[in-house]
């Protein structure tokens, strides 16, 4: 197959014309950033000299600032706690122009999930998580799905964003897939290995190894061969017609039922993985929107994960940024059948 420069700037153009919804756990990533410049007397611990302090929405919501920075239409559905931390993020989320698209549940039995990062210079000295994740009841679950097919028929495709804190419970996964399906809205999953095998006749799940080989049982790869077999046992257990897998330094590899396309990942100084995956799946889907095939959408969410990981905290990546990497050598992509 061959790829070119010019192909992958029409599909970019295209993206903004994407309609993608997001189905996930909401929460805030907050960072405190300071100094280390001595050892606590109390404890043989670093002292942090706080300089600074913010937060940005995170989860689910990082898959949608994602899209919002490509300015694709988008929509979400998830659950705030009934606190002032739920109120700012819906708050913020409002400011996104969201509009019909906004569907926020509020839980009156658990706290909005706040991930407090500690942050000296470049480095990660500890995360503290504020959250209840235990599943939603039924009733909830009912309002969820009630809320969902209110709003999904507007959309392309479904982005299930998993962060395993309650949202996703098998009902909800199970209906969700099936609606969607029903209306032949595309389905991409970002999965959690204690939910993997509940995500069948999804259209395209987006594990990494670890998440892939601990999904089905098998060890972690250790080469090519390895990542083809636990693959093949994936897309059979879940019934999966495409499936990509990122490989951290190896680049990524894309399976369907005649082929697989490895992609090697494009050299770089990496910063911070955090939120590369949402990055990654968030590309592939609006690509596929934008009548990229799976290949193209690989190469580009390929791309757009690179350009994240050298970016400190839970980045985004904007067209500008995709089209100057367009503008490099293609990376060879090597494609074997199966």
């Amino acid at each position: 197959m061959t790829l070119s420069a010019a192909r992958l700037e029409e599909l970019l153009r295209k993206i903004p014309q994407s309609r993608v919804f997001v189905l996930g756990d909401l929460m805030w990533d907050e960072y405190i950033r300071g100094d280390v410049t001595r050892i606590s007397p109390e404890a043989p611990v670093p002292v942090l000299l706080g300089t600074s302090e913010d937060r940005t929405p995170g989860g689910a919501a990082n898959v949608l600032k994602n899209l919002r920075d490509l300015k694709c239409k988008m929509g979400v559905l998830g659950t705030v706690g009934a606190d002032e931390n739920g109120v700012a993020l819906q708050h913020e989320l409002e400011k996104w122009g969201l509009g019909d698209g906004l569907q926020l549940i509020r839980l009156a039995d658990r706290p909005t999930t706040i991930k407090t990062r500690f942050m000296a210079r470049n480095q990660q000295l500890l995360r503290v998580d504020r959250e209840k994740a235990t599943a939603i009841d039924a009733a909830t679950e009912e309002q969820l799905l009630k809320a969902f097919d209110q709003v999904i028929g507007a959309y392309q495709a479904l982005i299930i964003s998993d962060y395993d804190k309650g949202l996703l419970t098998p009902r909800v996964i199970a209906e969700v897939i099936a609606r969607a399906r029903k209306k032949k809205i595309f389905v991409a999953v970002d999965p959690q290995v204690k939910h993997f095998k509940q995500y069948v006749e999804c259209d395209i799940m987006t594990p990494n190894e670890k998440e892939a080989s601990e999904g089905v049982g098998l060890p972690f790869p250790q080469n090519d061969e390895d990542i083809i077999n636990i693959a093949k046992q994936i897309r059979s257990t879940l019934k999966l017609p495409h499936l990509l897998v990122t490989r951290s330094q190896r680049g990524m590899a894309y399976f369907n039922d005649r082929e697989v396309a490895f992609l090697p990942t494009v050299a770089r100084e990496v910063f911070d993985v955090t939120g590369a995956g949402d990055t990654v799946i968030t590309v592939y889907t609006a690509a596929i929107c934008a009548g990229a095939s799976h290949v193209e959408a690989m190469v580009l969410s390929n791309m757009a994960g690179g350009v994240v990981v050298g970016k400190l905290g839970t980045a985004t990546v904007s067209a500008a940024e995709l089209s100057a990497e367009i503008a490099r050598p293609l990376p060879p992509l090597r494609i074997e059948a199966l």
